[in-house]
């Protein structure tokens, strides 16, 4: 008896070993929610340039006497992605290249905008993008 529980014990560990590797969640595996894993990499198109500049002069005039991203306000272009309309979603074009275009600079400008907004959920994401389109920096507001 006893040893029929322990070779119970053990196929339930190994199937459940199983179903984790092969992709299937066992019912204590939590995934996170589909819109925290999806990180864009490069910068999307931008539908609406000009509502996209207004809105970084916005968020730089809000953010004028911040101290962290005063070096940095001159590279900030445009912040798209419709985070405005609820969406969730932030993308902040800048000219960061070379040695400027740190992920510790991303950082920097992904929380002077956590700071100045606000998401409807509050699971906003904001991406940082460099001049060359890539990634720097991905932040919650």
């Amino acid at each position: 008896m006893r040893r029929t529980a322990i070779n119970l014990a053990l196929l339930v560990v190994v199937a459940a070993g199983s179903a984790v590797t092969a992709g299937c969640d066992a019912p204590w595996v939590s995934r996170p929610a589909p819109d925290e894993v999806i990180t864009v990499s490069t910068l999307p198109p931008d539908d609406d340039p000009e509502a996209s500049r207004k809105a970084a002069r916005s968020f730089l005039r809000e953010r004028a006497d911040d101290g962290t991203i005063y070096a940095l306000a001159d590279a900030i272009k445009a912040i798209s992605g419709g985070w405005e309309k609820g969406t969730d979603r932030a993308f902040v074009a800048t000219d960061l290249n070379g040695a400027r275009a740190t992920s510790e600079n991303g950082r920097l400008i992904a929380n002077a905008f956590a700071s100045w907004t606000n998401s409807e959920t509050g699971r906003g994401r904001v991406s940082v993008f460099a001049e060359n389109g890539e990634l720097l920096y991905v932040g919650h507001f």
